[in-house]
């Protein structure tokens, strides 16, 4: 079957993963980015990777954003703004670090890395 223009945009293909988070009382929705919002959250890592205030608060910073950008609702809206990325560095470490773990991985961040690590 010959997709048409509009099944292809209309297709939901971003992957989803529900992971329950205990020290929140529930469930939260990780959501794949996009094709933008890789692009998008690319280019603010290389930002931050060259602003003054160390590789830890990179990392913080790495984490958050992706937090930010992948936590929706189940129809994949999200459900917090760069704005939130501040609130949420208030949160647990150990519970932000698992969902940024589900999120890279959920977006493959894992494998391009170790990809490029293996053509160097």
């Amino acid at each position: 079957m010959m997709l048409t223009r509009e099944q292809i945009l209309a297709a939901a293909d971003l992957p989803q993963k529900v992971i329950d988070v205990p020290e929140w009382g529930g469930e939260v929705t990780i959501t794949g980015l996009s094709v933008r919002g890789r692009a998008e959250y690319i280019a603010e890592m290389s930002v931050l990777s060259h602003q003054e205030g160390g590789a830890v608060r990179g990392m913080a910073n790495v984490q958050l954003r992706l937090i930010a950008m992948s936590i929706t609702d189940p129809a994949g809206t999200p459900l917090f703004t760069p704005d939130d990325v501040e609130a949420l560095a208030g949160k647990s470490p150990e519970v932000i670090g698992r969902l940024a773990d589900e999120a890279t991985l959920l977006n493959k961040f894992v494998v391009a890395a170790v990809e490029a690590d293996a053509k160097n």
